[in-house]
């Protein structure tokens, strides 16, 4: 079998929702762009519903979703402790679901028209460096009912979209100190499922259970350990319900999968499913470094998640177009010094953010089922508090509420010695991101970041 060799100015790696948006970007701004995918290309990335954020969308510069990739917004979330103690409602939520296989393909087809060649079924990666910098992958392709070929591609850009396991990351010397792998304290396992009702009246006596309407969710959090949610959402015409589920994935709780059969069997209702699949997401804030000479990450395979629920689609989109907008019109996309603008970008923009809801997934773990069964019912959660989650906004704590938050706190001293540590380190680190260095400097990136990692403290056990 020969060796067909090519030229780009970008390879992206993986084909899911942050690589297809990096790589429609990169080529409208004038890159020849390929993007590969280890799967079919209609199977790239995640294959179910996943919560969106329509400013998000905005920021990145893509379209909102639109029926029938966008699934009705429910209108209010319930918030419930493992008990099913109820905590709070929030009106007006700003999650809207959406279809992740139909926005995928959405942003290949832009890819496509935008002149970016797809190449699917590719395996076995092998990385080929000139000194630190990485200038060529070699693949095998085996596409169905194909005469398998090999393709030796060399380019001034490397972007990594591969997911969790990183497969152009991890052959990067300059990243390898920064980009450690993840173990299961940092990772959720989580499965998202679209059902048919089977039992109206079933469907009815659970949304009355929590004082629901049809259209809104419930969301039972403390599950299988401090940091697991149940969110059910029923369709307004009882007809159909979303079921998202997920636990650390660290052996002691469970897997989304199990949750997921939990949840069938305690709400019987539920009937076959329509659509869904289930997942490893990384839960860490994102890694200190997100490029080196000819290679960038984004999304999954730089941490680019929102660590608090898991939820990094609108994360990765974001990281795509910082990416394009960084090297528009740079001789050389693949340089430090262009790629460190992104990096810098990416980190002064949300970074302080994300590092100051790690420690929010780090309080839940902490605190465990009965931690936060127990934070629930002495109200330790608000509204607004929880919207800002939601939203993935970061929220300064209402000086008019804090005499209740203390006085709350003082009733249940046990979950207040736990949460306060981790709540004060949180504001702390939200200004951080701001302080990540501008100029390509890793003596100066390794201060600020062993200054993040002591505010961070231990993972919780």
């Amino acid at each position: 079998m020969t060796t067909e060799r090519l030229s780009f100015d970008v390879v992206v790696v993986g084909a899911g929702t942050a690589g297809a948006n990096a790589a429609v970007k990169l080529a409208v701004g004038g890159r020849r762009v390929l993007l590969l995918e280890r799967r079919g290309a209609d199977a790239a990335g995640a294959q179910w519903h996943n919560g969106v954020l329509d400013w998000q969308f905005d920021a990145a510069g893509v379209a909102r979703p639109a029926p029938p990739e966008r699934a009705p917004t429910a209108p209010r979330t319930h918030i419930v402790g493992p008990d099913g103690h109820y905590g709070v409602c929030v009106q007006d939520n700003p999650v809207t679901r959406a279809d992740m296989a139909l926005l995928g393909r959405r942003l290949r087809r832009a890819a496509q028209d935008a002149g970016v060649e797809i190449v699917d079924h590719v395996e076995g990666i092998d990385v080929r460096t000139g000194g630190d910098r990485l200038v060529a992958v070699e693949v095998a392709v085996a596409a169905p009912q194909k005469p398998p070929r090999s393709l030796s591609v060399e380019a001034a850009l490397f972007v990594d979209a591969s997911g969790r396991a990183g497969v152009l990351r991890r052959h990067s010397r300059p990243l390898a100190p920064w980009c450690p792998e993840i173990g299961g304290d940092e990772l959720c396992t989580a499965a998202d499922h679209h059902l048919r009702i089977d039992d109206v009246d079933g469907a009815r006596r659970f949304l009355d259970r929590f004082g629901a309407a049809p259209g809104e969710a419930v969301t039972m959090v403390g599950l299988a350990g401090g940091f697991s949610t149940r969110a059910i959402t029923v369709s307004a015409d009882l007809s159909e319900a979303s079921v998202l589920v997920g636990c650390l994935a660290n052996g002691r709780y469970s897997t989304g999968s199990r949750m997921l059969s939990q949840t069938r069997a305690d709400e019987p209702w539920l009937g076959a499913s329509i659509s869904g699949g289930a997942g490893l997401i990384p839960l860490r804030r994102p890694y200190a470094r997100l490029s080196a000479p000819g290679i960038a990450l984004v999304g999954d395979a730089a941490c680019q998640v929102f660590p608090a629920h898991g939820s990094g689609i609108g994360m990765g989109l974001l990281a795509g177009s910082m990416l394009a907008e960084a090297v528009a019109g740079a001789s050389d996309p693949g340089d430090e010094n262009v790629l460190w603008a992104y990096q810098a970008d990416f980190q002064r923009t949300h970074g302080g953010m994300l590092a100051a809801f790690d420690t929010f997934r780090r309080m839940s773990t902490a605190l465990g089922g009965r931690g936060v069964g127990r934070m629930m019912r002495a109200g330790l959660l608000n509204e607004n508090l929880v919207r800002a989650g939601l939203d993935q906004r970061w929220q300064v704590p209402d000086r008019a509420a804090m005499p209740a938050m203390a006085y709350r706190m003082a009733r249940v001293p046990s979950v207040a010695a736990r949460m306060l540590p981790l709540l004060a380190r949180g504001q702390l680190l939200y200004p951080m991101g701001g302080r990540y260095p501008i100029e390509a400097d890793v003596v100066a990136l390794g201060r600020w970041n062993s200054r993040v990692e002591r505010l961070l403290g231990p993972l919780p056990s």
